[in-house]
């Protein structure tokens, strides 16, 4: 067996130190918080309700195992091979999109095998013991294949040339509406707007998709109600339990409270709770009461046991990866890797925004999770991607000796 010299050694060390010194570690630990305060909470919950199985919190280590070992294996090759494969990945992301869809228009509990309604939505595959949600994973594919659109590109820069990026868009907006999943479908356009933004478009063409989306609402509200006769034949994008969640949000009475705000009013409830220090790593004597507690709601069961104080360093954290995500991108001249890494921070951060948002009673129930801390596989794995494909641009990115990226002569 051949031996390992003091050389091998010392050249194994700086590599390994060489490696270290490119690493965010801003990103790296803030995750690693996030992370340890989701798996608490999580336990805490899984003792106290019965919403989830004792063993929650090593399922979800299993998890985050699984997606600690992506992030890694991102790092092993330069992210612009990507580029290459950024239409086919977009392509193929829409298969079991588009087939949870099939499912939710054929309905009932078990529509198609792999399919099932879960809490009125038709929006995850399972296969064995485990299941997946596609639409995480459509999420960072509709980034990379929107970056290789446009980088190279001033088409964007007239309307025409925007409609495209539009339409990139609202093709997984829609299908992933009729699953239905409103609150995916939210954090797509404003992903859209900051890409576009970030590749130079303009802003009074900007605006202009701003008015399309804005024109798209009543359609999604309205598509398939009976008495709107010009939209009675279209697709139900939106369900009865949809319309109700957002009406509860401007009703506070005690009936709303019982039932569709139900939610809602014991989360806030329960944050509040906490007051400014909170009443300590797990006591939620209110937060047990609260439904999916765990998931769309456990950023209010952090605020109950760490009070206003463990809230804010929590947002602390995002706050961290999202301006470390933003310098990865600025320092990046190479187009597909900047808007691949501004695509990124604009997901994550509207994905937080909008379950915080929820968890605080400023917007309607979505379902959508809380990044990094929420229990389940799917969302943490696509985050780690996501934080993975950012720690890959950062450590990658070449050395461009031309003009900025997306720097245009008006």
């Amino acid at each position: 067996m051949p031996s390992v010299s003091a050389y091998q050694i010392r050249g194994m060390f700086r590599s390994t130190g060489r490696f270290a010194s490119k690493v965010n570690w801003p990103i790296v630990l803030a995750i690693a918080l996030l992370c340890g305060a989701g798996l608490v909470t999580i336990h805490e919950y899984a003792q106290v309700s019965t919403q989830l199985p004792d063993n929650a919190a090593l399922r979800q280590g299993v998890y985050l195992v699984v997606a600690v070992g992506l992030l890694v294996v991102l790092q092993l090759f330069n992210y612009q091979l990507l580029s290459r494969a950024a239409w086919l990945l977009y392509a193929l992301s829409f298969v079991p999109v588009l087939y949870t869809v099939v499912g939710s228009t054929i309905g009932g509990p078990n529509p198609l095998p792999g399919v099932a309604n879960r809490n009125g939505a038709y929006n995850w595959i399972a296969f064995g013991g485990a299941s997946i949600q596609p639409a995480e994973l459509m999420k960072i594919a509709f980034i990379l294949a929107l970056s290789r659109y446009l980088r190279f590109r001033e088409n964007h820069r007239k309307l025409p040339g925007l409609l495209v990026s539009f339409a990139l868009c609202m093709g997984p907006v829609l299908l992933i509406l009729k699953q239905p999943d409103l609150g995916t479908a939210l954090v797509f356009l404003p992903t859209l707007l900051a890409m576009l933004y970030a590749a130079g478009a303009k802003l009074r063409h900007m605006l202009v998709v701003i008015v399309l989306g804005v024109l798209m609402m009543p359609v999604v509200w309205l598509s398939g109600q009976d008495h709107v006769p010009v939209l009675r034949n279209f697709p139900e994008l939106m369900k009865k339990y949809q319309r109700d969640r957002v009406a509860a949000l401007f009703d506070n009475s005690l009936e709303t409270r019982r039932n569709e705000g139900y939610q809602q009013y014991m989360a806030v409830v329960a944050f509040g709770s906490g007051g400014t220090w909170g009443k300590g790593l797990g006591e939620i004597p209110v937060g047990q009461q609260v439904p999916e507690g765990h998931n769309d709601m456990i950023f209010a069961l952090i605020g109950e046991q760490f009070g206003l104080v463990g809230a804010v360093a929590v947002v602390l954290c995002y706050l961290v990866i999202f301006v470390a995500g933003l310098e990865v991108a600025g320092a990046t001249k190479e187009p597909f890797g900047r808007l691949v890494a501004v695509g990124l921070v604009s997901i994550l951060a509207a994905q937080t925004f909008l379950n915080i948002g929820v968890a605080i009673r400023l917007f309607p129930v979505t379902g959508v999770t809380l990044p990094f801390v929420s229990a389940g596989g799917s969302s943490l794995i696509a985050s780690f991607i996501a934080a993975g494909l950012l720690l890959n641009i950062g450590r990658n990115r070449p050395l461009v000796m031309a003009r900025d990226s997306f720097e245009f002569g008006d």
